[in-house]
């Protein structure tokens, strides 16, 4: 056969549908699910499939996978996007007015993003499937369930490693970029992470004798200390890291100096050596801590860096940025640092060389810009067609490309993968 170019305006389409997309995340926002319970959300992706004429395949608490294929023989791209809402009260007004559209429960609340994340792939597998005959290739569409959570990520991606790729594309919507704005450079994107979960024992005992007892609390507060001063005192200060505490439970009554203290938190860092370092320091100052307060512990949670970084691997980051520049224009290109969150993403990305992109949705004009997970958080809709447009470009440029991506796959398979950086919890039996 012989091949033909897929070309085509990829923003003049995009705003033809405009409202189709528009009306899907106005839909999914009204009616949020939390993670592996997306059964409308669910519903509502495979019903749209369907009335393309998509073939998808339901992965049982991992999502769909949709499947497109182009009439002409190629490589194999994946598109993906997430499901869930986050499990939260929304706010009925961003920043400055009321929202177009709020959750119609208390429960939860789309305030990540994902409700516009789901509704720009299916734009944008709809735009595809209508030129399906000059596609070059596989188009696998990907849509997680319970990323907020890691409850779908093992399943899914289990499944997509079995099928098979030659790369993937996702898009977070990005409340600090501007609309008109995106992000594809190469390199870190989102951060790699380890949590804790420290279980601290002393010797309870009478509040007017202290002295008689061990407090777990004197213990933590030193810890603590210390673990604020690790980033001076013993990591490299040319390295991003962030770590933080966010549970402390200890205590029953006023007049009691408990036996045990339990806190629990994370760290988010962009380099290997960093995150391994930040592990070790915290493992010998907590036994140096407990041992000159009397304390012993036990990790319920043992911190095990993680070497998953969301990463856009630079052929694909080039190929992604000459595509903004075609569908968009060379000014849509926006330079932002990396995010320190963490994303299921960067799973995808140990077997397929990925781009993830940051898609601007700040307009403080019409009160866009509170940070996610705030009940504030609002998207500005103008920017979903422009994330419709790149989804479509790329996809047609890296299908089209016959340059070598340079690219190794991690050789672990998915299950060693997940045990080995610490996330054997999200394994699904």
């Amino acid at each position: 056969m012989t091949t033909i170019e897929f070309e085509l305006n990829a923003l003049k389409v995009a705003e033809e549908i405009e409202g189709y997309v528009i009306n899907i995340r106005r839909d999914l926002h009204k009616h949020p699910e939390i993670g592996l319970q997306e059964i409308r959300t669910i519903k509502v992706v495979t019903e749209e499939l369907t009335k393309m004429g998509i073939d998808y395949e339901i992965v049982p608490n991992g999502g769909i996978i949709g499947f497109i294929h182009g009439e002409q023989p190629g490589k194999t791209l994946i598109l993906r996007a997430d499901l869930d809402a986050l499990p939260m009260k929304e706010n009925e007004n961003n920043l400055k007015m009321k929202k177009i559209v709020v959750s119609s429960t208390s429960q939860a609340a789309h305030t990540c993003g994902h409700d516009g994340h789901t509704a720009m792939l299916l734009g944008a597998a709809k735009i595809l499937v209508q030129h399906k005959d000059k596609v070059k290739g596989k188009v696998l569409l990907a849509f997680e369930q319970g990323e907020e959570m890691g409850g779908g990520i093992y399943n899914l991606l289990t499944r997509l490693y079995e099928l098979g790729a030659d790369g993937i594309w996702g898009i977070h919507l990005k409340s600090d970029i501007p609309t008109g704005k995106i992000s594809v450079e190469p390199g870190p994107r989102m951060a790699a992470s380890f949590s804790f979960n420290v279980l601290l024992k002393g010797k309870s005992g009478h509040g007017s004798r202290p002295d008689l007892s061990v407090a777990p609390l004197d213990c933590f507060t030193d810890f603590y200390s210390n673990l604020k001063a690790m980033r001076i005192n013993t990591l490299d200060p040319f390295k991003t890291i962030t770590y933080s505490i966010g549970m402390i439970h200890s205590g029953s009554a006023v007049n009691i100096i408990p036996e045990s203290l339990q806190f629990s938190g994370t760290a988010r860092y962009l380099d290997d050596d960093q995150g391994s370092h930040a592990a070790s320091e915290f493992k010998r100052i907590l036994e140096k801590v407990c041992d000159l307060h009397r304390c012993t512990y036990e990790f319920i949670t043992e911190p095990i860096e993680s070497d998953l970084f969301v990463y856009n691997q630079n052929d694909c980051a080039h190929i992604a940025s000459l595509a903004v520049e075609k569908a968009l224009g060379v000014n849509t290109l926006y330079s932002s640092p990396a995010w320190m969150g963490s994303e299921s993403f960067a799973f995808y990305e140990k077997y397929f060389p990925g781009v993830f992109a940051f898609v601007g949705i700040k307009n403080l004009e019409k009160g866009v810009g509170a940070e996610h997970h705030n009940d504030f958080f609002d998207l500005d809709e103008d920017a979903l067609k422009l994330g419709v447009a790149s989804t479509v470009q790329y996809t047609i440029d890296f299908l089209n490309n016959e340059h070598q991506i340079v690219f190794a796959a991690d050789k672990r398979d998915v299950k060693s993968l997940f045990i080995d950086n610490g996330f054997a919890q999200l394994i699904k039996q």
